[in-house]
């Protein structure tokens, strides 16, 4: 079946949109359905072209009358920008134990630092995401908000995707790369604290490691 036309929908329920002179800004919204047919919506003439509003809606406005126009089966996330905090690890300590079906143990005591860098965040109105595994579990979602909510804070979004307004991620995993290079911001960092892992591995110092090293070359000399 073919979709009503949006002037179609004028004309029998209101007066033709070109006689409307002047902008009628501020009317209420007329659903839609943008993702069927697009070509056959239009308005004054005008095919309709939607865009994503920045409070994450799929809208269209025309250009002539000014009537809005919205899909409400396309909405995304688009408000604020967002900072995500990882849970194990990050703002929990990571019990690494107890273990149940889902994969998951109990989510540990909160780690100081970052609970209070968190809630000075969302004093200061910034948007707070709690990205964790944990959200592919409903079961383990309800556990988090119950965590949030012992531990004085509001009642976060819980999610495991990201989106185009995430801006920062604590992760106590991640690694930073530099942006379409693949290259990592702390190259050297990281390689020294790889190396200063293998040495301690195997009980030595890694100062201590170097030396020694330097010592064996002069004296092959």
């Amino acid at each position: 079946m073919k979709p009503p036309n949006i002037q179609e929908i004028f004309e029998t329920e209101t007066a033709p949109c070109s006689a409307r002179r002047v902008p009628t800004f501020g009317q209420s919204e007329i659903e839609v359905n943008f993702s069927t047919n697009e070509a056959e919506l239009a308005c004054c003439g005008e095919v309709l072209r939607p865009f994503w509003a920045d409070d994450g809606r799929y809208i269209s406005v025309c250009q002539r009358c000014g009537q809005k126009y919205a899909d409400k089966t396309r909405v995304r996330y688009g408000a604020n920008p967002w900072i995500g905090v990882d849970l194990d690890g990050t703002l929990a300590i990571d019990t690494g134990n107890n273990r149940d079906g889902t994969g998951f143990g109990a989510i540990g005591s909160p780690i100081k630092p970052m609970l209070i860098r968190l809630k000075k965040w969302i004093s200061e109105g910034k948007t707070v995401k709690i990205f964790t595994a944990r959200a592919s579990s409903p079961k383990q979602v309800v556990m988090i908000r119950k965590w949030l909510l012992v531990r004085g804070l509001p009642d976060l979004e819980v999610t495991n995707v990201k989106d185009p307004q995430m801006v920062e991620l604590w992760d106590d995993r991640c690694v930073q790369v530099m942006t379409n290079l693949g290259e990592p911001i702390e190259k050297t960092s990281v390689c020294d604290r790889n190396r200063q892992m293998s040495t301690r591995g195997s009980g030595g110092r890694p100062e201590t490691s170097n030396l020694l090293s330097r010592i064996r070359f002069f004296l092959t000399l």
